[in-house]
């Protein structure tokens, strides 16, 4: 009985470590307006998640026009569309960023970049689960907009951040959004992010309003993620290129957006990990 009750013990946990590997969570974060701090959401949460000992994959999905790279002060050698063309293979494009945090560059400005539609996008999500690097979380920033390709990194999410400023153009931006991933995938997980808010209340307010457009016309709920203040610290340390959690950790975006992580990891990401280790 002993030893058949070990055996039992080391087929849950090999089960357990298995399944662990093979899916990771992954997290799309997108807009429909460029401009509203869709990259700082991704990269600072990022590397909240490395810091509560996950092991992170940041994939900047921006078509031709990334950037996160730049902002975590790194000159990578290869690129996405390196991977795409078939030049490198994607373990020898990711970049360590810190501990626990791994970043895929995306591309600028490339005249050459691959265009990425179907066949190709899903071979690359493929590759990105599968990596010989396990992975237990993946996020996805993505370019803004409502292109294809841009909607099929949100249907294969486990769940979706949708992040906007309480511009009016912004919130309606969001807003198509919203509407388009409701009817390409009815039972996606989408919350929203109100950035550069001038006060708490501005913030409410606008989440309040997005969420029952979305209630009447969608029927659908919309959860409010996050409220991050408008803080100068979040441009300098674009500027710095350094995350803005690890330049001005104290700062009032930056405890917004650890808060967000942490809220993120407890909520749905340690749930859903949880969940695929269960038998």
């Amino acid at each position: 009985m002993h030893d058949q009750a070990t055996r039992m013990r080391e087929a849950v946990r090999a089960y357990a470590e298995g399944a662990r590997s093979a899916r990771p969570y992954v997290l799309t974060v997108t807009s429909g307006k460029g401009g509203v701090g869709k990259s700082t959401v991704a990269l600072n949460v990022g590397l909240t998640f490395a810091m509560l000992g996950k092991q992170v994959l940041l994939v900047d999905a921006d078509g031709n026009l990334a950037g996160l790279d730049v902002m975590a002060g790194v000159v990578p050698r290869f690129r996405l569309g390196d991977v795409l063309r078939g030049d490198r293979d994607l373990e020898s494009v990711l970049i360590t960023l810190a501990p626990g945090l791994r970043l895929l560059p995306g591309s600028s400005g490339e005249t050459h970049y691959p265009l990425l539609q179907g066949e190709r996008q899903a071979a690359l999500l493929r590759d990105l689960l599968n990596s010989d690097q396990r992975s237990d979380v993946i996020i996805i920033d993505t370019a803004a907009g409502l292109t294809p390709e841009i909607i099929r990194y949100g249907e294969e999410a486990d769940s979706v951040l949708v992040v906007t400023t309480p511009e009016p153009t912004a919130v309606m931006d969001a807003y198509a959004m919203i509407k388009v991933l409701g009817i390409s995938a009815p039972g996606q997980r989408v919350e929203v992010v109100i950035n550069n808010v001038r006060a708490v209340r501005e913030g409410e307010e606008t989440a309040s309003k997005l969420r029952a457009a979305v209630k009447h016309f969608l029927g659908r709920e919309l959860p409010c993620a996050a409220i991050i203040p408008r803080d100068e610290h979040a441009g300098e340390a674009i500027r710095r290129q350094e995350p803005l959690v690890n330049a001005f950790p104290r700062s009032a975006a930056a405890l917004s957006l650890q808060s967000l992580g942490h809220a993120l990891m407890h909520d749905h990401v340690q749930g859903a990990l949880t969940r695929t280790v269960a038998l």
